[in-house]
Protein backbone atom coordinates (compact mmCIF):
# COMPACT_ATOMS: atom_id res chain seq x y z
CA UNK A 1 0.00 0.00 0.00
CA UNK A 2 1.78 3.33 -1.07
CA UNK A 3 1.18 6.42 1.31
CA UNK A 4 1.48 9.73 -0.52
CA UNK A 5 1.85 12.96 1.13
CA UNK A 6 -0.27 15.99 -0.61
CA UNK A 7 -1.72 19.37 0.20
CA UNK A 8 -5.45 19.43 -0.37
CA UNK A 9 -7.72 22.66 0.34
CA UNK A 10 -10.97 22.49 1.95
CA UNK A 11 -13.61 24.54 3.70
CA UNK A 12 -15.27 23.70 6.93
CA UNK A 13 -17.45 25.55 9.37
CA UNK A 14 -15.48 27.32 12.53
CA UNK A 15 -17.62 29.30 15.00
CA UNK A 16 -15.46 31.88 17.09
CA UNK A 17 -16.27 32.53 20.45
CA UNK A 18 -16.93 35.96 19.27
CA UNK A 19 -19.88 34.66 16.80
CA UNK A 20 -21.21 32.32 19.37
CA UNK A 21 -21.99 35.38 21.82
CA UNK A 22 -23.36 36.98 18.70
CA UNK A 23 -25.94 34.32 17.85
CA UNK A 24 -26.67 34.10 21.63
CA UNK A 25 -27.49 37.66 21.82
CA UNK A 26 -29.59 37.49 19.22
CA UNK A 27 -31.74 34.93 20.95
CA UNK A 28 -31.80 36.00 23.92
CA UNK A 29 -34.95 38.22 25.27
CA UNK A 30 -34.66 41.68 27.01
CA UNK A 31 -35.07 39.93 30.40
CA UNK A 32 -31.93 37.49 29.52
CA UNK A 33 -30.17 40.33 27.88
CA UNK A 34 -30.56 42.62 31.27
CA UNK A 35 -29.18 39.37 33.53
CA UNK A 36 -26.21 39.22 30.89
CA UNK A 37 -25.46 43.21 31.09
CA UNK A 38 -25.32 42.95 34.86
CA UNK A 39 -23.08 39.88 35.39
CA UNK A 40 -20.49 41.64 32.14
CA UNK A 41 -20.72 44.85 33.91
CA UNK A 42 -19.87 43.77 37.55
CA UNK A 43 -16.90 41.51 36.29
CA UNK A 44 -15.79 43.81 33.30
CA UNK A 45 -14.04 47.39 34.45
CA UNK A 46 -13.95 48.86 30.74
CA UNK A 47 -17.71 48.65 30.50
CA UNK A 48 -20.03 51.41 32.36
CA UNK A 49 -23.84 51.83 31.59
CA UNK A 50 -24.59 55.76 30.82
CA UNK A 51 -26.15 56.31 34.03
CA UNK A 52 -23.06 55.82 36.18
CA UNK A 53 -22.15 59.31 37.96
CA UNK A 54 -19.17 60.77 37.10
CA UNK A 55 -18.06 61.01 41.07
CA UNK A 56 -17.94 57.19 40.79
CA UNK A 57 -14.83 57.55 38.18
CA UNK A 58 -11.41 56.84 39.87
CA UNK A 59 -9.11 59.45 40.62
CA UNK A 60 -6.32 57.40 40.05
CA UNK A 61 -4.78 54.34 38.90
CA UNK A 62 -3.83 53.06 42.25
CA UNK A 63 -7.87 53.21 43.24
CA UNK A 64 -8.96 50.39 40.46
CA UNK A 65 -9.11 46.82 41.88
CA UNK A 66 -7.99 43.99 38.83
CA UNK A 67 -10.10 41.55 37.95
CA UNK A 68 -7.87 38.37 36.45
CA UNK A 69 -9.24 35.73 33.43
CA UNK A 70 -11.61 34.42 36.71
CA UNK A 71 -13.19 37.51 37.45
CA UNK A 72 -16.96 35.72 36.73
CA UNK A 73 -16.34 34.04 39.74
CA UNK A 74 -16.27 37.18 42.12
CA UNK A 75 -19.96 37.97 41.03
CA UNK A 76 -21.24 38.18 44.10
CA UNK A 77 -23.73 35.40 45.23
CA UNK A 78 -26.93 37.67 45.15
CA UNK A 79 -26.10 38.86 41.76
CA UNK A 80 -25.54 35.00 40.29
CA UNK A 81 -28.95 34.39 38.22
CA UNK A 82 -30.38 30.81 40.04
CA UNK A 83 -31.92 28.74 37.66
CA UNK A 84 -35.74 29.68 39.16
CA UNK A 85 -35.04 32.93 37.40
CA UNK A 86 -33.98 31.86 33.71
CA UNK A 87 -35.97 30.97 30.86
CA UNK A 88 -35.68 27.68 29.98
CA UNK A 89 -34.01 28.72 26.23
CA UNK A 90 -31.27 30.74 28.21
CA UNK A 91 -30.39 27.40 30.29
CA UNK A 92 -30.40 25.58 27.27
CA UNK A 93 -28.08 28.01 25.31
CA UNK A 94 -25.90 27.44 28.68
CA UNK A 95 -25.83 23.91 27.89
CA UNK A 96 -25.33 23.65 24.08
CA UNK A 97 -21.82 24.94 24.37
CA UNK A 98 -21.21 22.41 26.61
CA UNK A 99 -22.88 19.69 25.64
CA UNK A 100 -21.64 19.97 21.89
CA UNK A 101 -18.10 20.64 21.08
CA UNK A 102 -18.13 20.44 17.31
CA UNK A 103 -18.92 23.39 15.48
CA UNK A 104 -21.18 21.30 13.68
CA UNK A 105 -23.13 19.82 16.13
CA UNK A 106 -23.58 23.28 17.80
CA UNK A 107 -24.62 24.92 15.18
CA UNK A 108 -27.40 22.45 14.17
CA UNK A 109 -28.12 22.18 17.89
CA UNK A 110 -28.97 25.88 18.44
CA UNK A 111 -30.75 25.78 14.78
CA UNK A 112 -32.84 23.03 16.66
CA UNK A 113 -33.15 26.07 19.62
CA UNK A 114 -34.48 28.49 16.84
CA UNK A 115 -37.26 25.43 15.50
CA UNK A 116 -39.16 25.06 19.31
CA UNK A 117 -42.77 26.53 19.95
CA UNK A 118 -43.57 27.73 22.52
CA UNK A 119 -44.44 24.32 24.38
CA UNK A 120 -40.64 22.59 23.45
CA UNK A 121 -41.80 20.84 20.49
CA UNK A 122 -39.98 21.05 17.11
CA UNK A 123 -42.33 22.99 14.42
CA UNK A 124 -40.08 21.74 11.87
CA UNK A 125 -39.25 18.27 10.64
CA UNK A 126 -35.36 17.53 10.99
CA UNK A 127 -35.25 16.56 6.99
CA UNK A 128 -36.56 20.53 6.26
CA UNK A 129 -33.94 21.28 9.01
CA UNK A 130 -31.10 19.40 7.54
CA UNK A 131 -32.18 21.34 3.90
CA UNK A 132 -32.18 24.97 5.25
CA UNK A 133 -28.66 24.09 6.69
CA UNK A 134 -27.37 22.90 3.02
CA UNK A 135 -28.60 26.39 1.52
CA UNK A 136 -26.81 28.01 4.58
CA UNK A 137 -23.98 25.69 3.18
CA UNK A 138 -22.52 23.27 5.68
CA UNK A 139 -22.73 19.57 4.47
CA UNK A 140 -25.30 18.16 6.73
CA UNK A 141 -27.87 15.37 6.13
CA UNK A 142 -30.83 13.97 8.14
CA UNK A 143 -29.13 11.48 9.93
CA UNK A 144 -26.67 14.42 11.50
CA UNK A 145 -29.98 16.28 12.74
CA UNK A 146 -31.24 13.15 14.33
CA UNK A 147 -27.98 12.58 15.81
CA UNK A 148 -27.93 15.69 17.43
CA UNK A 149 -31.52 15.98 18.45
CA UNK A 150 -31.25 12.68 20.45
CA UNK A 151 -28.36 14.14 22.39
CA UNK A 152 -30.66 17.67 22.61
CA UNK A 153 -33.74 15.81 24.39
CA UNK A 154 -31.37 15.21 26.61
CA UNK A 155 -30.91 18.55 27.89
CA UNK A 156 -32.81 19.73 31.14
CA UNK A 157 -35.14 20.09 30.13
CA UNK A 158 -35.29 16.43 28.72
CA UNK A 159 -37.64 15.97 25.80
CA UNK A 160 -36.97 19.04 24.47
CA UNK A 161 -36.69 19.18 20.80
CA UNK A 162 -39.18 16.19 20.42
CA UNK A 163 -41.25 15.71 17.68
CA UNK A 164 -44.54 14.50 18.92
CA UNK A 165 -45.81 13.73 22.36
CA UNK A 166 -44.63 9.72 22.64
CA UNK A 167 -41.09 10.96 21.77
CA UNK A 168 -41.26 13.70 24.64
CA UNK A 169 -42.06 11.30 27.09
CA UNK A 170 -39.74 8.31 26.49
CA UNK A 171 -36.90 10.86 26.08
CA UNK A 172 -37.62 11.70 29.93
CA UNK A 173 -38.52 7.96 31.18
CA UNK A 174 -34.98 6.90 29.83
CA UNK A 175 -33.25 9.14 32.26
CA UNK A 176 -35.44 7.96 34.89
CA UNK A 177 -34.56 5.79 37.86
CA UNK A 178 -38.07 5.00 38.80
CA UNK A 179 -39.09 1.43 39.49
CA UNK A 180 -41.78 1.85 37.36
CA UNK A 181 -39.83 3.31 34.42
CA UNK A 182 -39.40 0.18 32.26
CA UNK A 183 -42.72 -0.70 32.17
CA UNK A 184 -44.00 2.95 31.18
CA UNK A 185 -41.50 2.96 28.20
CA UNK A 186 -43.38 0.30 27.34
CA UNK A 187 -46.55 2.11 27.67
CA UNK A 188 -45.92 5.02 25.65
CA UNK A 189 -43.87 3.33 23.10
CA UNK A 190 -46.84 0.86 21.82
CA UNK A 191 -50.06 1.71 23.98
CA UNK A 192 -49.91 5.27 24.77
CA UNK A 193 -53.72 5.81 22.49
CA UNK A 194 -55.18 2.74 25.31
CA UNK A 195 -53.84 5.17 27.99
CA UNK A 196 -55.35 8.06 26.88
CA UNK A 197 -58.52 5.91 26.88
CA UNK A 198 -58.02 4.42 30.13
CA UNK A 199 -58.29 1.07 28.31
CA UNK A 200 -56.59 -0.57 31.36
CA UNK A 201 -58.07 -4.00 31.72
CA UNK A 202 -56.69 -4.28 28.19
CA UNK A 203 -53.48 -3.07 29.21
CA UNK A 204 -53.49 -5.38 32.02
CA UNK A 205 -54.14 -8.34 29.70
CA UNK A 206 -51.73 -6.65 26.86
CA UNK A 207 -48.73 -5.97 29.42
CA UNK A 208 -49.74 -9.64 31.21
CA UNK A 209 -49.39 -6.93 34.66
CA UNK A 210 -51.39 -7.10 37.59
CA UNK A 211 -53.69 -3.22 38.36
CA UNK A 212 -50.85 -2.52 40.78
CA UNK A 213 -47.55 -2.34 38.71
CA UNK A 214 -49.73 -0.86 35.70
CA UNK A 215 -51.05 2.01 38.56
CA UNK A 216 -47.29 2.69 39.59
CA UNK A 217 -46.22 2.80 35.79
CA UNK A 218 -49.39 5.19 34.90
CA UNK A 219 -48.35 7.52 38.05
CA UNK A 220 -44.46 7.87 36.43
CA UNK A 221 -46.06 8.50 32.82
CA UNK A 222 -48.09 11.27 35.16
CA UNK A 223 -45.02 12.90 36.90
CA UNK A 224 -43.76 13.66 33.18
CA UNK A 225 -43.48 16.71 31.87
CA UNK A 226 -45.90 16.72 28.46
CA UNK A 227 -44.60 20.70 27.50
CA UNK A 228 -41.25 20.65 28.41
CA UNK A 229 -40.87 24.61 26.92
CA UNK A 230 -43.34 25.89 29.33
CA UNK A 231 -41.21 26.74 32.32
CA UNK A 232 -43.60 27.64 35.13
CA UNK A 233 -40.44 29.12 37.34
CA UNK A 234 -39.66 31.70 34.44
CA UNK A 235 -40.17 34.77 35.01
CA UNK A 236 -43.59 36.14 32.99
CA UNK A 237 -42.32 39.65 33.18
CA UNK A 238 -42.64 40.88 29.09
CA UNK A 239 -41.08 43.51 27.94
CA UNK A 240 -41.27 44.80 24.50
CA UNK A 241 -37.87 45.03 22.41
CA UNK A 242 -39.32 47.77 19.84
CA UNK A 243 -42.62 49.93 19.90
CA UNK A 244 -44.95 50.63 16.69
CA UNK A 245 -47.04 53.77 16.87
CA UNK A 246 -49.10 55.82 14.29
CA UNK A 247 -48.38 59.12 13.74
CA UNK A 248 -50.09 61.97 13.49
CA UNK A 249 -50.22 62.13 9.63
CA UNK A 250 -51.07 57.99 9.79
CA UNK A 251 -47.96 57.10 8.87
CA UNK A 252 -46.01 53.95 10.97
CA UNK A 253 -43.28 55.04 13.55
CA UNK A 254 -40.70 52.37 14.52
CA UNK A 255 -38.53 52.43 17.20
CA UNK A 256 -36.63 50.64 20.23
CA UNK A 257 -38.10 50.23 23.36
CA UNK A 258 -35.18 51.86 25.45
CA UNK A 259 -35.91 50.12 28.85
CA UNK A 260 -35.34 46.47 26.50
CA UNK A 261 -31.94 48.33 25.06
CA UNK A 262 -29.63 49.64 27.53
CA UNK A 263 -27.01 52.18 26.77
CA UNK A 264 -23.42 51.03 27.73
CA UNK A 265 -20.03 52.28 26.39
CA UNK A 266 -16.33 52.06 27.35
CA UNK A 267 -14.95 53.37 30.62
CA UNK A 268 -12.96 55.81 28.89
CA UNK A 269 -11.00 56.74 32.37
CA UNK A 270 -9.94 53.07 32.83
CA UNK A 271 -9.08 52.93 29.24
CA UNK A 272 -6.79 55.87 29.62
CA UNK A 273 -4.69 54.36 32.35
CA UNK A 274 -4.10 51.33 30.29
CA UNK A 275 -0.50 53.27 29.54
CA UNK A 276 0.10 54.04 33.49
CA UNK A 277 -0.25 50.19 35.14
CA UNK A 278 2.17 47.48 34.83
CA UNK A 279 2.72 44.68 32.28
CA UNK A 280 0.33 42.52 34.29
CA UNK A 281 -1.99 44.76 34.86
CA UNK A 282 -1.73 46.27 31.70
CA UNK A 283 -2.94 42.35 30.45
CA UNK A 284 -5.36 42.02 32.81
CA UNK A 285 -7.07 44.99 31.67
CA UNK A 286 -6.37 44.78 27.85
CA UNK A 287 -8.19 41.25 28.17
CA UNK A 288 -11.22 43.26 29.71
CA UNK A 289 -11.00 46.01 27.15
CA UNK A 290 -11.08 43.64 24.38
CA UNK A 291 -14.12 41.81 25.61
CA UNK A 292 -15.87 45.02 26.12
CA UNK A 293 -15.69 46.13 22.68
CA UNK A 294 -16.91 42.49 20.99
CA UNK A 295 -19.99 42.74 23.66
CA UNK A 296 -20.74 46.38 22.87
CA UNK A 297 -20.80 45.24 18.75
CA UNK A 298 -22.70 42.67 19.59
CA UNK A 299 -25.41 44.93 21.51
CA UNK A 300 -25.57 46.70 18.20
CA UNK A 301 -25.66 44.56 15.75
CA UNK A 302 -28.64 42.93 17.84
CA UNK A 303 -30.42 46.66 18.27
CA UNK A 304 -29.52 47.17 14.70
CA UNK A 305 -30.81 43.85 13.49
CA UNK A 306 -34.30 43.63 15.65
CA UNK A 307 -35.16 47.38 14.49
CA UNK A 308 -34.55 46.75 10.80
CA UNK A 309 -36.71 43.28 11.29
CA UNK A 310 -39.45 45.31 13.01
CA UNK A 311 -39.69 47.92 9.94
CA UNK A 312 -39.45 45.20 7.07
CA UNK A 313 -42.11 43.42 8.94
CA UNK A 314 -44.27 46.45 9.04
CA UNK A 315 -44.11 47.58 5.51
CA UNK A 316 -45.51 43.57 4.53
CA UNK A 317 -48.03 44.24 7.51
CA UNK A 318 -49.51 47.53 7.23
CA UNK A 319 -53.26 45.95 7.83
CA UNK A 320 -52.09 44.82 10.84
CA UNK A 321 -52.83 47.75 12.84
CA UNK A 322 -55.96 48.82 11.52
CA UNK A 323 -57.91 44.90 11.35
CA UNK A 324 -55.38 43.37 14.12
CA UNK A 325 -54.74 39.56 13.17
CA UNK A 326 -57.63 39.39 10.70
CA UNK A 327 -55.48 41.86 8.77
CA UNK A 328 -52.27 39.25 8.45
CA UNK A 329 -50.69 38.66 5.05
CA UNK A 330 -48.71 35.71 4.23
CA UNK A 331 -45.57 36.33 5.37
CA UNK A 332 -42.20 34.27 5.67
CA UNK A 333 -38.84 34.37 7.64
CA UNK A 334 -37.06 34.67 3.96
CA UNK A 335 -38.92 37.05 2.79
CA UNK A 336 -38.06 39.84 5.60
CA UNK A 337 -34.47 37.90 5.11
CA UNK A 338 -34.46 39.17 1.91
CA UNK A 339 -35.64 42.28 2.24
CA UNK A 340 -32.95 43.18 4.92
CA UNK A 341 -30.29 41.38 3.42
CA UNK A 342 -29.80 38.69 6.22
CA UNK A 343 -29.94 34.85 6.19
CA UNK A 344 -32.92 33.30 7.07
CA UNK A 345 -31.60 31.65 10.24
CA UNK A 346 -30.56 34.98 11.04
CA UNK A 347 -34.17 36.13 11.38
CA UNK A 348 -35.53 33.04 13.03
CA UNK A 349 -32.95 33.91 15.46
CA UNK A 350 -33.72 37.71 15.97
CA UNK A 351 -37.86 36.59 16.45
CA UNK A 352 -37.65 33.94 18.83
CA UNK A 353 -38.58 35.91 22.02
CA UNK A 354 -38.64 38.92 20.77
CA UNK A 355 -42.23 41.17 21.03
CA UNK A 356 -43.31 44.52 19.63
CA UNK A 357 -45.80 46.63 21.62
CA UNK A 358 -48.61 47.93 19.79
CA UNK A 359 -51.75 49.87 19.86
CA UNK A 360 -53.23 46.93 19.41
CA UNK A 361 -51.36 45.31 22.23
CA UNK A 362 -47.79 43.36 22.94
CA UNK A 363 -47.14 40.85 20.23
CA UNK A 364 -44.63 38.45 19.97
CA UNK A 365 -42.63 38.98 16.68
CA UNK A 366 -43.45 35.40 15.34
CA UNK A 367 -47.08 35.51 15.43
CA UNK A 368 -46.39 37.71 12.43
CA UNK A 369 -45.18 35.19 10.25
CA UNK A 370 -47.40 32.77 8.22
CA UNK A 371 -47.53 30.68 5.02
CA UNK A 372 -50.72 31.23 2.42
CA UNK A 373 -53.45 29.03 3.13
CA UNK A 374 -55.82 27.28 0.51
CA UNK A 375 -55.70 27.45 -3.29
CA UNK A 376 -57.19 29.63 -5.65
CA UNK A 377 -58.28 32.20 -3.01
CA UNK A 378 -59.07 35.61 -4.27
CA UNK A 379 -57.45 37.40 -1.64
CA UNK A 380 -54.16 35.89 0.22
CA UNK A 381 -54.57 34.82 3.74
CA UNK A 382 -52.40 33.94 6.03
CA UNK A 383 -53.03 30.87 8.63
CA UNK A 384 -53.15 33.56 11.41
CA UNK A 385 -55.56 35.48 9.77
CA UNK A 386 -57.80 32.55 8.87
CA UNK A 387 -57.71 31.45 12.87
CA UNK A 388 -58.70 34.81 13.85
CA UNK A 389 -61.46 35.11 11.09
CA UNK A 390 -62.93 31.74 12.46
CA UNK A 391 -62.32 32.90 16.18
CA UNK A 392 -64.43 35.97 14.95
CA UNK A 393 -67.34 33.88 13.19
CA UNK A 394 -67.78 31.33 15.98
CA UNK A 395 -67.81 34.33 18.60
CA UNK A 396 -70.59 36.10 16.54
CA UNK A 397 -73.04 32.71 16.09
CA UNK A 398 -76.24 32.10 16.76
CA UNK A 399 -76.04 30.12 20.50
CA UNK A 400 -78.93 27.67 19.91
CA UNK A 401 -77.64 26.77 16.33
CA UNK A 402 -73.94 26.85 15.95
CA UNK A 403 -71.98 27.16 12.77
CA UNK A 404 -70.59 23.68 12.18
CA UNK A 405 -67.01 23.46 9.94
CA UNK A 406 -68.57 23.58 6.48
CA UNK A 407 -70.52 26.49 8.02
CA UNK A 408 -67.58 28.52 8.80
CA UNK A 409 -65.69 26.98 5.28
CA UNK A 410 -68.90 28.60 3.42
CA UNK A 411 -68.38 32.33 5.20
CA UNK A 412 -64.71 32.78 4.76
CA UNK A 413 -65.55 31.35 1.05
CA UNK A 414 -68.00 34.17 0.62
CA UNK A 415 -65.12 36.67 2.19
CA UNK A 416 -62.81 35.47 -0.68
CA UNK A 417 -60.95 33.31 1.28
CA UNK A 418 -61.29 29.21 0.33
CA UNK A 419 -59.82 26.66 2.41
CA UNK A 420 -60.72 22.79 2.93
CA UNK A 421 -63.08 21.96 5.57
CA UNK A 422 -60.29 19.98 7.18
CA UNK A 423 -58.24 22.98 7.89
CA UNK A 424 -61.01 24.46 9.48
CA UNK A 425 -61.62 21.81 11.64
CA UNK A 426 -58.10 21.88 12.08
CA UNK A 427 -57.40 25.53 13.06
CA UNK A 428 -60.41 25.38 15.55
CA UNK A 429 -58.92 22.73 17.39
CA UNK A 430 -56.11 24.24 17.47
CA UNK A 431 -57.31 27.63 19.02
CA UNK A 432 -59.35 25.54 21.70
CA UNK A 433 -62.62 25.73 19.69
CA UNK A 434 -65.13 22.99 20.41
CA UNK A 435 -67.41 21.10 17.62
CA UNK A 436 -70.57 22.48 16.91
CA UNK A 437 -71.70 19.61 18.26
CA UNK A 438 -70.36 19.72 21.38
CA UNK A 439 -71.00 23.85 21.33
CA UNK A 440 -74.55 23.08 21.36
CA UNK A 441 -74.52 20.63 23.89
CA UNK A 442 -73.21 23.44 26.45
CA UNK A 443 -75.30 25.80 25.25
CA UNK A 444 -78.47 23.03 26.19
CA UNK A 445 -77.19 21.75 29.51
CA UNK A 446 -76.28 25.46 30.53
CA UNK A 447 -79.87 26.47 29.70
CA UNK A 448 -81.11 23.25 31.50
CA UNK A 449 -79.07 24.24 34.84
CA UNK A 450 -80.64 27.76 34.80
CA UNK A 451 -84.14 26.53 34.29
Amino acid sequence: MRQNLGARIATSATMTPQLIQSIRFLQLSAVELEQEIAEVLDRNLMLESDDVAASDEPESFDDIQILGSSAGDGIPEERQPSDSDRSVRARLLDQLQVAFSDPMDLEIALTLLDALDETGYLEERPADIARGLRDAGLDVDVEHVERVRAQFMQQDPAGIGALDLRECLLAQLILSDEEAAPLAIRIVSDHLEALANAELDWLCDTLDVDRVALRQAIDCIRRLNPKPGLDASASELTVPDAIVEITERGAVSVRLNSAAHPQLRLNTTYERMLGQCNRSDAAALNDQLVEARWFLRSIEMRRDTILRTVQAIFVRQPEFLDKGEAGLRPMTLKQIADDIGMHESTICRVTTSKYIQTPLGVFELKRFFSSEVGSGTQCSASGTAVKAMIREIVAGEPQDEPFCDADITAILARRGVTVARRTVAKYREALGIASAKLRAQRVTTLAESLA
